[in-house]
Formats: C-alpha cells, structure tokens, sequence
C-alpha cells in the first residue's frame, strides 16, 4: 500500500491553454505545442493527429472572423489526457447525428471519423459553448491494433 501512495504522489497533472487565430498557419505550431510535453510516446503522437484535425475543422467550418479565436486545453491526469478544441464562446452545440464515415473516395470529411476510430472517448462540447473534446487514455492504446 505504501507503494501505491508513492506511485500516486509521482503522477504529474498539469493543463496546456492555447489560443490561436483561425488561420492555417497555426495548425503546425499547435501540434508542435504537444512535442514539448511530458506525454506517453503513442498518447502524444494520437494527440497531435486528432487535435490537427478538431483545430482546422474549426478553421474550415465555424466561420470564424480573422479577430475571433480558436481555444484549446489539454489536461493530463497522469494516465489519460483531455483535450477541448472551442471554436465558439456561445452558440448550439453541434449535434452528432448518424454516420460519420465519409463516403469512400471523398476528399475531404475524414476529421471526426479519425477522432472516433482513436480517441478513447469523444464528443461535442455541451456547455453553451461550440467545438469538440476528445479523451486518450495511455492504458488502451498500447493494446490497439
């Protein structure tokens, strides 16, 4: 038992703000921002690809103005990371309805059906507020195939 107590006593939690103008610019440099965090090597890879793909489906669809922003967070707990990618302070939330597999050949639409086949858990945000989160837990993915 005192093991476990010092094992919990090492676990780092810390969060990540960013905010970023809706230009495809940033997309590089918000990935970048998850390199430099003390994340699991397959939790910080699936990290970047999924939040690259929340951050320019904001660019693209929620037709931001050039002075609006893009916020995002990431939490760690030690064994699972939260990230929130806010493209609206207030508004509807977007209602996930259906499939989300586009159709085959399409060129574009891939971003949410990336996010569900990796994420451990995922949603809309529901607080008032527009955009996406997504949960990756560093005990399933090294189990996935």
């Amino acid at each position: 038992m005192g093991q476990d107590r010092a094992a919990a006593a090492d676990v780092t939690t810390w969060g990540l703000e960013l905010s970023v103008p809706p230009e495809t610019s940033v997309v590089a440099d918000v990935r970048r921002s998850f390199d430099a965090l003390a994340l699991p090597t397959d939790v910080r890879d699936d990290a970047r690809l999924l939040v690259t793909e929340l951050v320019s489906n904001s660019i693209r669809h929620a037709a931001l103005r050039s002075d609006e922003r893009i916020r995002i967070s990431a939490t760690w707990s030690g064994h699972s990371l939260k990230v929130v990618v806010r493209d609206h302070e207030h508004g509807r939330p977007v209602r996930i309805a259906g499939s989300i597999r586009p159709v085959p050949g399409a060129g574009s639409g891939w971003g949410l059906f990336i996010v569900n086949q990796l994420a451990s858990r995922w949603g809309a945000v529901q607080d008032g507020g527009a955009g996406f989160w997504f949960e990756l837990d560093a005990s399933s993915l090294g189990s996935r195939a």
